[in-house]
């Protein structure tokens, strides 16, 4: 039951990858201007336009050219930045670095946040602290994620208080991790914005567990409420919690891309605005595939968390 079931996911996952990366590469080329234009000015001659887009190859067919990018995803030959001539995997290996360490302290924050808040809002669901959760969270939801980051600059980097750097601009030469105080702001940006998600899905979850028989029985039996909670209630209310902080995380890699932007963080999603902008096609296509896998990659693992954490499919599965 595993295997057919990893089969599935997985050739679900292949077939939405090679649809996105027709979409993308489609996409691409409709967007007005060319990365030739980009990169020599309006100015240039006719003859230095022909050379640069034969150079790049540019000039073939857009089948070709989609082959040719399609056999270097699997060969590891992703091309080279049309702006930088760097090589793309280069400049995405070390963008992916500090987005990961940006998505794992958002996560970590985050993930412990969700379930005790979203958990005492289920305990003491329809009293003060639930009613003011139930506000809080729905205007976090409200407020667009630039919007978050803009706050978090004037409130804690500018304007109010002066604890944080208001760009997060990473030294190349040195490692994330040895410059995690740049990497605050960006992370409690993001902790706000994709916050809500996940507290009323685990609210939503525990509540509903709460109210099931085997709940009341156990209360019944005159068992100390901490057990319920943590014997019972929390270990039934896994599976929803589980997928909650999955479709979190995948809400974080398209989100981290506005909040990199605001803080102008070297991540990947930074970097995917900045080769939009100058049309660097190469760069553009394998992050976007990229992010796309990792999405893929994340839907399966939680299937499979929640799979295992749910005894009556985990029965079924084994």
């Amino acid at each position: 039951m595993i295997k057919s079931m990893l089969i599935r996911r997985l050739a679900g996952g292949l077939l939405m990858l090679w649809l996105i990366s027709v979409l993308v590469f489609v996409t691409i080329h409709l967007l007005p201007g060319d990365a030739v234009t980009s990169l020599l000015g309006h100015d240039a001659t006719p003859e230095q336009f022909e050379s640069l887009t034969r150079q790049l190859g540019l000039d073939q067919p857009l089948l070709t050219q989609y082959v040719t990018w399609i056999k270097g995803l699997f060969t590891g030959e992703w091309g080279s930045s049309l702006v930088s001539s760097l090589s793309v995997s280069d400049i995405v290996g070390s963008r992916m670095e500090n987005t990961a360490v940006l998505s794992i302290m958002a996560m970590l924050v985050m993930g412990p946040l969700a379930i005790g808040i979203g958990t005492l809002s289920a305990i003491r669901n329809g009293r003060a602290f639930d009613n003011v959760n139930s506000v809080l969270t729905l205007v976090l939801s409200a407020i667009p994620g630039f919007a978050i980051g803009v706050l978090v600059i004037y409130f804690f980097a500018t304007n109010v208080f002066h604890w944080l750097p208001a760009a997060s601009i990473i030294d190349p030469e040195k490692s994330v991790w040895l410059q995690l105080d740049l990497v605050v702001a960006p992370m409690i940006a993001a902790v706000l914005s994709m916050i809500p998600y996940p507290i009323r899905m685990v609210r939503a979850a525990m509540i509903d567990v709460l109210q099931s028989d085997y709940i009341m029985l156990a209360r019944l039996k005159g068992l100390p409420e901490r057990r319920v909670i943590f014997r019972h209630a929390l270990r039934n209310g896994l599976g929803p919690m589980i997928q909650a902080l999955a479709l979190t995380l995948l809400f974080l890699t398209g989100g981290i891309i506005v909040v990199e932007t605001v803080f102008s963080y070297p991540g990947v999603g930074y970097e995917l605005v900045q080769a939009v902008n100058h049309r660097d096609v190469p760069v553009v296509q394998t992050i976007v595939v990229l992010l796309a896998a990792i999405c893929v990659v994340i839907n399966l693992l939680a299937d499979l968390a929640v799979a295992f954490a749910t005894p009556r499919l985990r029965t079924k599965l084994l």
